[in-house]
């Protein structure tokens, strides 16, 4: 069978129900009605692992006693055959992260031993080790069973993973079972790490030793099912047919939210892996501590709409059956995955359109800046991130790793510019593929230390890029509080819309002073840090030329250098001038918009394409319902334009959530201009080009 005839490759719509022990006796049928009400196509239910559903032969496997509630003591196979029978698909949840009581005692080294001794144990669970026996050899067996046992149409894996932390948030630091040790010596020659240290080069070894781990137990689970059954897809973030992502809620986590990670998530997988599927499982419920309180319609609303403009498909979580939640909690469900349904065909084959790349780098996180640079990179692309967004700028996120496979297959070639958010870390190859990118008219905007670190996370003498008008950097402050009061000088008022020559712009954390390459254009000079209290001495003495942001043509492209955190400054503060003079560089650099609009900043424009028919699609998200942690119904937005100088002709255009055809026009520059009469939460624009 080709791989393009697996169902996984069409749309489709989830609904987990991610059942307790107790719920073994459940209604099939009632919760099948439930399931096709809201519009969902496939169910995902607990099937194996820390209790099974089923009645399991194997020794290792703890049925549950509620079973016994059922007339065939079955509930996969009752639920499987139902399922079906209505067109539902089935996807088995697995769940091989902790064993019981019993099954630790008789095999103490399949589980978790911290650096000093502890096991994990929650909730009477031991947790268990992916380096061990039970994930390496027995979950094969437990895997095997089902699928000769179930025509199951899927696997998902919880918990896939080395569980530092429990339930709690308590963290236990990396494992040191005898697994771990033996298999940790034999990679890199030396003791485990006994705490998350970044600092410790044996930590972020351990945290590469962790993912090539999981990479290879599943391909080996890909493989198994696959062998058994090529129509069975496995659900995973490490080598799966479909990527999953989970978007959730905490009651402790820190304002702001970051409302932008279900479309950050899927920027980044779908230009990894255009042709690999994405699969978004929503949490109806605020956070585990209370699972059974329901999720803000408003903020539910949100995954879902960033899901489906991103070309993910849809999925809503729940614990227990769906008589748990009011009826009311899966209205938005219901809207969302009934257009998606009935929209399918403008929902398959898609791709991104964007003509802007923004550089993603772990290796920079894990290896710059010790503790500190996880959040300085972080920082960085998240204030990218959301000034492209407030800004109508389309983009793709690309991970750094991918830079050099990119480059040989000219994947690069589709941007007409990239944004390095504070890439420090940089390979020689990553810096030369970027360099021949801009050598052969690619635009690049870089920001604060991107190449200053080689691919060890080592200071360089210089900055690696030759494209960027930095030749190295001289001095560097960025202690706390050491650039507190400092201001950039607009010398340039071109280089800040609608500002006059000698205005100010705020600059905190850290500043770069660096040398400029030959025939660099330097823009804003620096003031130094000045008094800023008490009044009667709030002024400067020192105004310098270094600047602000760098100029420089390399070969037929052109480059932007940041040499301060715009990004991460944005982030926090939200000032709109760090947002425009970042998008104004890109803009410079890139030739120009893919798009203009009136809308306001909280609306979100997503541009895709259709090869088959040919099709340009535009998804408007509305983001005002957002107030902090409160999400109310967003407020309408009227006559929202839409300008797109590279479309071609238009035969037809329509909004999807209004049911009516638009009217288009062209500019005398030759766009294509629409006008979207009514904006709630999100709509599709769809453009035949006939």
């Amino acid at each position: 069978m080709s791989t393009t005839s697996r169902w996984w490759h069409q749309p489709f719509r989830t609904h987990q129900t991610n059942l307790r022990e107790v719920d073994a006796g459940l209604d099939v049928e009632q919760v099948l009605d439930h399931i096709q009400d809201i519009g969902a196509d496939t169910w995902l239910l607990n099937t194996a692992g820390i209790v099974s559903f089923y009645p399991s032969r194997l020794a290792f496997q703890h049925p549950s006693p509620w079973l016994a509630e059922r007339p065939s003591g079955d509930l996969i196979g009752d639920a499987v055959e139902a399922a079906h029978a209505r067109g539902v698909r089935v996807l088995s949840r697995v769940d091989f992260s902790k064993v019981h009581a019993d099954l630790a005692e008789q095999h103490p080294d399949w589980c978790f031993v911290s650096a000093t001794g502890e096991r994990q144990i929650y909730n009477g669970l031991w947790s268990t080790c992916p380096s061990a026996p039970y994930y390496q050899e027995r979950s094969e067996e437990i895997l095997g069973e089902i699928l000769d046992t179930y025509p199951v149409d899927g696997f998902f894996f919880n918990w896939f993973n080395f569980s530092q932390r429990d339930y709690s948030g308590r963290n236990h630091g990396p494992c040191h079972c005898a697994h771990c040790q033996r298999r940790f010596d034999e990679r890199y020659g030396r003791p485990l790490p006994t705490r998350a240290d970044w600092d410790d080069p044996a930590y972020v070894q351990w945290l590469e030793y962790t993912r090539e781990t999981l990479g290879d137990l599943a391909g080996r689970v890909r493989k198994l099912i696959t062998g058994k059954n090529p129509d069975t897809a496995l659900i995973l973030a490490h080598d799966p047919d479909i990527t999953f992502y989970e978007a959730n809620n905490a009651v402790d986590r820190p304002q702001p939210l970051w409302i932008y990670g279900t479309g950050e998530f899927l920027r980044t997988s779908r230009t990894a892996a255009p042709d690999k599927p994405v699969w978004v499982n929503s949490v109806m419920f605020i956070d585990m501590p209370y699972r059974f309180v329901p999720e803000q319609q408003g903020h539910l609303g949100l995954y879902l709409a960033q899901t489906i403009a991103h070309g993910g498909n849809p999925s809503a979580y729940l614990v227990g059956t769906p008589d748990r939640l009011p009826a009311t909690s899966f209205d938005i469900v219901r809207d969302v995955f009934c257009f998606h349904r009935d929209n399918a065909r403008f929902y398959t084959d898609v791709r991104s359109a964007a003509e802007v790349g923004v550089v993603s780098s772990v290796r920079s996180g894990e290896r710059y800046g010790g503790p500190s640079g996880v959040d300085k990179v972080r920082g960085e692309i998240r204030g990218v991130y959301r000034a492209l967004v407030e800004s109508h700028v389309p983009f793709d996120i690309v991970l750094d790793h991918l830079l050099v496979m990119d480059a040989l297959d000219s994947t690069l070639r589709r941007y007409k510019a990239l944004v390095l958010p504070n890439v420090a870390v940089l390979s020689d190859d990553q810096a030369e593929v970027l360099d021949r990118y801009v050598e052969t008219g690619g635009g690049l905007v870089a920001t604060y230390d991107t190449g200053g670190f080689d691919a060890a996370g080592a200071p360089r003498p210089g900055i690696a890029l030759r494209s960027l008008g930095a030749a190295t950097v001289i001095d560097r402050r960025e202690a706390p509080g050491a650039m507190r009061s400092a201001y950039l000088r607009v010398t340039d008022p071109g280089d800040l819309p609608g500002a006059t020559e000698g205005d100010l712009v705020l600059l905190d954390r850290a500043y770069l002073y660096v040398e400029p390459r030959p025939d660099t254009v330097c823009s804003f000079g620096l003031v130094p840090p000045s008094r800023y209290g008490p009044p009667e001495k709030c002024y400067w003495d020192v105004e310098t030329d270094h600047p602000g942001l760098l100029w420089h043509r390399h070969g037929s492209g052109r480059t932007a250098y940041i040499p301060w955190p715009i990004g991460g400054l944005y982030d926090d503060l939200g000032r709109p001038e760090h947002r425009d003079i970042l998008v104004h560089a890109l803009d410079e650099v890139g030739g120009g918009r893919q798009l203009s609009t009136d809308a306001p900043p909280h609306v979100e424009i997503v541009v895709s394409t259709q090869d088959d028919p040919h099709r340009t699609l535009v998804h408007l998200i509305n983001y005002s319902g957002q107030r902090g942690r409160a999400f109310g119904p967003p407020l309408p937005i009227h006559d929202i334009q839409v300008e797109l100088p590279g479309v071609a002709t238009v035969a037809a255009a329509n909004s999807l959530r209004r049911g009516m055809p638009l009217e288009t026009s062209r500019t005398a520059a030759g766009a294509v201009t629409f006008t979207l009469p009514h904006l709630d939460l999100f709509d599709l624009v769809v453009l035949d080009h006939g």
